[in-house]
């Protein structure tokens, strides 16, 4: 991010500014289409960067988030893979050795194959389902506890919403909670039919679950156990894998957000 708040384009270019809602996943639009080459961009500098990919379900217009946060050994953790573009790849070498790739829930993993392809000696995790619901993917192991990469990035499991069957992720060194799903943000700069869907869904200029994917909640008491613990973090940011990122008074809308649940 620049002194102007946008985020900065790493080639050098001009910086860039529930039911079947809550089932839409890249692996089940059929008419879904990427719009844009990806992007590498710097959000806390020398620690994480983010990608956005363009798509479309249908007239609908959306953008989905790759985030990469560098370990302290100096490899990549990449979060929700996008497609991996050679100008993507040619710019991830610059920073670092990919190591791990994530598919945080059971939406996210369209892109997920072709990432660990371009990257065969990554270690690949896959949310909890996702192994039954990708056939082709139930080689790869679960996210685990005991992670790989320790206690950098805090893993915390989403339960009661087995749609998702989400971890979230707070990364303690720059204050930084890395969502999937579990909450939308969809800014102002959103016009038309994707504004329209956006406010209809309750998420539209302000952080919080979609009213389809509250729908999609099973259990209730499960689900605000296991968001109980996000409240105390020292949030600084948010990154959601959808639209806005939340860099100013990040704790309290995600306190606002996770106290409707």
């Amino acid at each position: 991010m620049n002194k102007d708040g946008k985020y900065t384009d790493l080639r050098g270019a001009t910086p860039m500014h529930g039911s079947q809602a809550a089932r839409m996943d890249f692996n089940m639009v059929s008419n879904s289409t990427s719009l844009e080459t990806n992007v590498l961009e710097t959000i806390v500098p020398d620690s994480i960067w983010h990608a956005r990919q363009a798509l479309k379900f249908g007239p609908i217009s959306i953008t989905t988030r790759m985030t990469v946060v560098r370990l302290r050994d100096g490899s990549l953790w990449v979060h929700s893979p996008v497609t991996p573009t050679p100008e993507l790849i040619a710019t991830l070498s610059n920073i670092g050795n990919v190591r791990c790739v994530i598919a945080p829930n059971k939406s996210h993993h369209l892109y997920f194959p072709a990432f660990l392809a371009a990257y065969p000696s990554a270690a690949g995790f896959i949310a909890p389902g996702l192994e039954s619901k990708r056939p082709d993917l139930a080689g790869y192991p679960l996210i685990p506890d005991d992670a790989p990469w320790g206690d950098e990035l805090q893993g915390f499991f989403i339960d009661g919403l087995p749609i998702l069957n989400e971890t979230v992720w707070f990364h303690a060194a720059t204050g930084t909670l890395i969502l999937t799903d579990l909450l939308f943000c969809f800014s102002q700069n959103n016009r038309g039919l994707s504004a329209f869907v956006a406010k209809v869904l309750g998420v539209y200029n302000r952080l919080a679950m979609s009213r389809t994917m509250k729908l999609a909640i099973k259990d209730k008491h499960a689900l605000r156990r296991s968001v109980r613990p996000l409240l105390s973090l020292p949030c600084q940011r948010i990154i959601v894998a959808h639209d806005e990122i939340i860099g100013k008074q990040a704790a309290e809308k995600l306190k606002v957000a996770l106290r409707e649940l």
